[in-house]
This record gives C-alpha cells, sequence and structure tokens, in this order.
C-alpha cells in the first residue's frame, strides 16, 4: 500500500514551527520556575499541597520584570510576607495553587501572544471581553485568574468577545 505523502507549504511549515517555538516557551516557564512539568491535573494538585518555595516565586518575579509588590497585588498574600519567608519556606497551599495558576496563566499568554512583551502589554492593557478591566487587575482572585485564562483561549482560537 502506498504511503500517504501530505505536501505541506513553506509558509504553513514556518507557522508550525513557530507555535512548536512559542508552546515551548509556556512549557519552559514552568520548568524554570519549578523545575519539572506537571504531566496532569493531579500533579498541579500535589504541588501546591507540598507548596511552592519562596525562591520559586522570586525566579517567576524575575522571568516577569516585577516588584514584589507587584506579584503580592496579584496573590492572595502581602508584599510584607513575601519579604519575610526565607527562599526555602513554602508557601500555603492556597498561595501555592495561585502562584501555580498565575504560571499557566503566563505560559498560556505567551503562547497566544509569542512573546513575553506583548502578552504583558495586553496583561496591562483593559479589555471590553473582561469588563473593561485589565486582565492583570483580575488575577488575584481565581475566579478572574479562570476568566482571564478563558479569554486567552478565545484569543487563541480567534473568538473574540
Amino acid at each position: 500500500m502506498d504511503a500517504l505523502v501530505v505536501k505541506t507549504s513553506l509558509k504553513e511549515r514556518q507557522k508550525e514551527d513557530e507555535a512548536a517555538r512559542t508552546h515551548a516557551k509556556g512549557v519552559f516557564i514552568f520548568k524554570k520556575v519549578f523545575h519539572k512539568q506537571p504531566k496532569s491535573w493531579m500533579d498541579v494538585i500535589e504541588m501546591s499541597a507540598e507548596g511552592v518555595t519562596k525562591s520559586s516565586l522570586m525566579i517567576f518575579v524575575r522571568y516577569l520584570d516585577f516588584s514584589t509588590d507587584r506579584i503580592a497585588h496579584l496573590l492572595p498574600v502581602t508584599a510584607r510576607t513575601i519579604q519575610r519567608y526565607s527562599n526555602k519556606q513554602k508557601f500555603n497551599p492556597t498561595v501555592s495553587e495561585h502562584i501555580i495558576q498565575l504560571v499557566l496563566l503566563v505560559g498560556k499568554g505567551i503562547e497566544v501572544f509569542g512573546t513575553r512583551e506583548k502578552f504583558l502589554r495586553w496583561f496591562d492593557t483593559p479589555s471590553k471581553a473582561l469588563g473593561g478591566k485589565a486582565p492583570s487587575a483580575l488575577v488575584s482572585l481565581k475566579t478572574g485568574a479562570q476568566m482571564v485564562t478563558d479569554e486567552l483561549g478565545r484569543i487563541e482560537h480567534g473568538v473574540y468577545a
């Protein structure tokens, strides 16, 4: 039986390569922050229960080029608490889960927009689809973070509200 040969144009291959690279950027962020990649949502739950260290959070903060105050506004924890923690100290499961959710959200955003800079520009810009609020203003609550993640999915698939 003859093998099925699928011919793709150079432009299509370039798009596929770019998609793979941007997906790799999203995966890279998670690996860079946590030194591992979850294989399932159960891994995320276990990571949350175990706790995220301050040093992991600070890797994420440096990657985003945020201040401790700015990241604290996105999390259910104060800047003072973050500052008081030692690098090896772990946040409680609620804060850890939120940190993980933000890392996943940022990774998805970079996949969708292609670069950290483009994602952060969108992240700080008010959106009609999000009630006129900037995504960054919503992610401090889990429901808001889920809304932002859902909006990234709509943008990824070309469905604009």
